[in-house]
C-alpha cells in the first residue's frame, strides 16, 4: 500500500511496526492496533492544525493524555475537535488533507457520516476515513482481511468564534515522542468537560453507552489524582455549571429520548442528584451483582489501557468515591487540598517502611478499626466489608464529614 511517510509531521520511523511494537511493550500495552489509530489521531490533528491555525482546538480524550504522566495514559480511537468555522470550510481542509498525503492508494478519505437520530443539536460533524496499517490483521483484531487500514472516527464541533487552547508538546506521549506543538484544550475547561459525561439521566453518557461511561469517568478519575495542582476548583465549577446548562438545553431541543428535559427548565440540582447517583452505583461495583459495568471496566482495560495501571472493579470502587467527594467539594467552593489529604491518607495505608508478619498486622489493626467506629458511612453491608482490602475499607468509609477524624484515628493506629 503506497504512502509517502516523509508528507507527515511526525518521523516516518514512528509508524514503523518495530517501533509500534517497542512502545507497546515499554508501556505494557495489549493492543497495538489503538496504539497505532491514536498516532494516527495525532498526526491527522496536525494536518488540521497546519492548515486551520488557531480555529481548531484538539478536546475530548486524546487532548487528555497530554495532561496525563506517561505511565496511566489511554489510548485513543477517534479525535474530538473544536472549529471555529463552517461545514464546509471542513469539507474543504479534509479534501486538501486526502489530495496531499494519499498518494492516489485510496486511504484517507473522509467519509461524512449522518445520524439517523441525531442525540443532540450541536452543530457537530462527523466523518470516518481509513488510514493505513502496518500490522497484521490478528494486531488489528480482524479476520480474513488483506486491507492494510483501520478506520478512525474525525469530529468536529463547530463553533462562531475560537477556543482559548494550551500549545503542549507532544515529547511524552506514549504513543510517539514527539516535539510537535498541538493546540489542546485547557486544562480547567477539559475537566469541566469531562465532568459533563456523568450523569446518565441528565447531562451524562447513557447506560446504552458504557464503553464510553467507563472511559469517561477514568479520564476525570486520573485527572483528579495526577492535575489537580494544577487547575482551578473554582474556574471548574464556574465552567461546569455552564457546560451543563448548554448540555441540559442542546437534548432538551434534540429529537428522540430526551422527553423527560422537555418538560422542564434546567436544574442544577436535578443534575447533580443525577451525577451521585451513578458515582454511587460505580462505588458498589465490585460487589458482584452489577455484572453490566463490571464487563465494561474489564473491557475498558484490556483496550485501552497499559497492564501496568490497577483498574479493576474494586479500583473503580475506590475512584467513584473519590470523585464523588471532589464532586462535593466543588459544590461547596473548596479547593484541591482536602483531596490531597484524602490520597496521602490513602498512602499511609501501604505502610511500606513494614514487611511480614508486622505489616499483615498493621494492615488488619486498621482495617477492623475503620469498621467498628465508621461502618456506618458505607453503602456496603459490614459482613460484606470485612472483606475487602484496606484501601477498599476506607475508601468506602470516608465522606466529606468525617474524612478528617478518620485521618487522625488512622494516624493514632498507625502509629
Amino acid at each position: 500500500m503506497i504512502m509517502d511517510y516523509k508528507k507527515l509531521f511526525h518521523d516516518e520511523v514512528a509508524f514503523q511496526h518495530e517501533t509500534l511494537e517497542t512502545r507497546m511493550q515499554n508501556y505494557g500495552f495489549k493492543n497495538m492496533g489503538r496504539m497505532e489509530l491514536f498516532l494516527w489521531d495525532l498526526e491527522l490533528f496536525l494536518q488540521m492544525q497546519d492548515r486551520l491555525g488557531d480555529r481548531v482546538v484538539l478536546k475530548g480524550g486524546a487532548a487528555t493524555q497530554f495532561y496525563l504522566p506517561k505511565e496511566v495514559q489511554r489510548t485513543s480511537v477517534d479525535i474530538d475537535m473544536l472549529f471555529a468555522g463552517t461545514e464546509s470550510e471542513i469539507d474543504e481542509v479534509l479534501n486538501q488533507i486526502e489530495a496531499a498525503i494519499s498518494d492516489g492508494s485510496g486511504l484517507l478519505h473522509f467519509r461524512k457520516h449522518i445520524p439517523k437520530k441525531p442525540k443532540t443539536t450541536l452543530p457537530l460533524f462527523t466523518y470516518y476515513t481509513d488510514i493505513p496499517s502496518v500490522l497484521t490483521a490478528a494486531e488489528r483484531n480482524v479476520r480474513d482481511n488483506d486491507t492494510q487500514s483501520q478506520e478512525l472516527k474525525v469530529e468536529f464541533i463547530t463553533q462562531g468564534e475560537k477556543r482559548e487552547y494550551s500549545l503542549v508538546s507532544g515529547e511524552d506521549i506514549f504513543a510517539v515522542h514527539s516535539t510537535k506543538k498541538y493546540q489542546v484544550l485547557p486544562l480547567d475547561s477539559l475537566f469541566a468537560d469531562k465532568l459533563t459525561t456523568i450523569g446518565r439521566n441528565t447531562i451524562g453518557v447513557q447506560d446504552d453507552r458504557m464503553d464510553e461511561q467507563v472511559k469517561q469517568f477514568y479520564d476525570i478519575l486520573m485527572l483528579t489524582r495526577y492535575c489537580r495542582e494544577s487547575m482551578n476548583a473554582a474556574e471548574i465549577w464556574n465552567r461546569y455549571k455552564a457546560r451543563a446548562e448548554e448540555e441540559w438545553n442542546e437534548r432538551a431541543n434534540s429529537d428522540g429520548e430526551w422527553e423527560v428535559l422537555k418538560a422542564k427548565s434546567f436544574s442544577l440540582d436535578e443534575v447533580i442528584e443525577d451525577v451521585k447517583n451513578q458515582l454511587q452505583r460505580y462505588e458498589q461495583v465490585d460487589n458482584g451483582e452489577d455484572k453490566e459495568l463490571k464487563k465494561a471496566i474489564n473491557d475498558f482495560k484490556g483496550l485501552y489501557l497499559n497492564s501496568k495501571v490497577s483498574y479493576a472493579p474494586a479500583d473503580v470502587a475506590c475512584g467513584a468515591s473519590l470523585v464523588r467527594i471532589m464532586y462535593e467539594l466543588l459544590i461547596m467552593g473548596d479547593g484541591w487540598s482536602k483531596i490531597t489529604d484524602l490520597l496521602d491518607t490513602e498512602d499511609l495505608l501501604c505502610f511500606r517502611e513494614l514487611s511480614g508478619k508486622e505489616k499483615g498486622n498493621k494492615v488488619r489493626k486498621v482495617r477492623d478499626m475503620l469498621i467498628e467506629r465508621f461502618g456506618d458511612a458505607s453503602p456496603i453491608p459490614v459482613k460484606i466489608l470485612k472483606g475487602k482490602s484496606l484501601q477498599r475499607v476506607f475508601w468506602s468509609v470516608v465522606t466529606i464529614e468525617n474524612m478528617d477524624e478518620i485521618k487522625a484515628a488512622i494516624e493514632e493506629v498507625a502509629g
